[in-house]
């Protein structure tokens, strides 16, 4: 069993985000003065949550489950641990260290969070609107599949369950909270997979590079892998993810013959995202089979099962944490990848273009500022 204590601000805002499991880690969280605190469970594994006293007791226990907004009662110190561990062997040792230690950047308890509160209100209840602005009535599934993406069902039904979590302490408009039950109702066969979308199917092909890997020259994202033809709408988001696309013109198109050369498409898709793609490509030949793992968690691995990609971003990983659409910078790749890149960028000659080694590496150095928390 491993105790962390959580000093700084930014540690306490990052907390068990995007962890897969806390397992027998104990997340303390130090505060120099007593005050009510709020807490959220967004993006993070079941656990508990008990708060203290400055002299120990204990005011707050309770297992809470994910993508939740938790109000604490008047504490000094938080913490945060697997549902089924023991954390009472711990707690003399963190009345006794937790005086000593430094507070850096720390926010005074008093300050409110009624601002972020009811931004997030805000947006909920717009989102609500959306739903009797498109439904006049009865929500149906038809009508929601019809009408929104799978990841914008996915914000939707995540503002449903949140203003049904506010319900229980404020007093919201009924035909709100009628809503939001019903939008859950009508949703839950494909819950899973709309709320993965939520986090990994968000449009990114405006904020990516549009010039061709080939020539430079103004271009699009193209897909490489087609869904099967009767592939429900709720999947359609991962074949459209840049794990499984090229950037590249018309002209480039038409001078390789790429549309009708499928082992070109390969080549350029593989040598381009290396394992993201190996891993893409996996998830694809398997539900294609019938043969997904049973025991898939979507919430901890939303764009593909843990066993089908690597560790960490760069080599194939589909956890929470990496699922955010990013360019191709930084993934891994060997000699067999290059080769494939160089097989399809030179496999025609170019008329009248330069070659490719310049786009394809403005390509590659491209990034974004991916964040890595958000306020707890």
């Amino acid at each position: 069993m491993q105790l962390q204590f959580l000093i700084t601000s930014e540690q306490r805002a990052s907390g068990a985000m995007f962890m897969e499991s806390l397992n027998d880690t104990v997340l303390a969280f130090i505060y120099p003065t007593d005050g009510r605190r709020t807490f959220h469970t967004f993006f993070c594994p079941p656990m508990r949550i008990i708060a203290l006293g400055a002299d120990g007791q204990v005011v707050f226990d309770e297992v809470i489950t994910k993508w939740r907004w938790v109000k604490l009662p008047v504490c000094r110190y938080v913490i945060e641990t697997g549902p089924k561990v023991d954390y009472r062997p711990y707690l003399q040792t963190v009345l006794s260290v937790a005086p000593d230690l430094p507070q850096l950047g720390s926010m005074d308890p008093s300050l409110r969070m009624d601002s972020l509160l009811f931004a997030l209100l805000a947006e909920a209840v717009a989102d609500i609107r959306r739903i009797r602005d498109a439904h006049r009535g009865e929500v149906r599934p038809e009508i929601q599949r019809h009408r929104f993406e799978a990841w914008e069902r996915g914000q939707i039904v995540s503002s449903a369950g949140f203003l049904l979590d506010f319900s229980r302490a404020w007093n919201l408009p009924d035909g709100a909270v009628k809503l939001s039950y019903s939008v859950l109702k009508a949703e839950e066969p494909y819950l899973d997979e709309i709320v993965a979308a939520s986090v990994a199917g968000i449009p990114w092909r405006h904020e990516f590079p549009n010039h061709c890997m080939r020539c430079g020259k103004s271009a699009s994202w193209r897909p490489i892998l087609n869904p099967t033809p009767n592939a429900p709408v709720e999947i359609l988001w991962r074949y459209q993810r840049p794990e499984n696309a090229i950037p590249i013109c018309h002209h480039c198109t038409e001078t390789l013959n790429l549309l009708r050369d499928e082992s070109l498409q390969l080549d350029l898709v593989w040598g381009l995202w290396g394992p993201r793609f190996e891993a893409f490509w996996a998830w694809h030949r398997a539900r294609k089979n019938n043969r997904l793992p049973r025991d898939w968690d979507m919430y901890a691995h939303p764009l593909w099962p843990w066993e089908f990609g690597g560790e960490s971003w760069e080599s194939g990983s589909g956890a929470l944490r990496f699922a955010e659409p990013r360019p191709p910078h930084q993934v891994i790749r060997d000699e067999q990848h290059m080769q494939a890149l160089r097989r399809g960028l030179y496999s025609k000659k170019f008329r009248g273009r330069q070659p490719g080694e310049t786009p394809l590496q403005k390509l590659l150095d491209f990034r974004l500022d991916i964040l890595q928390g958000e306020p707890r």
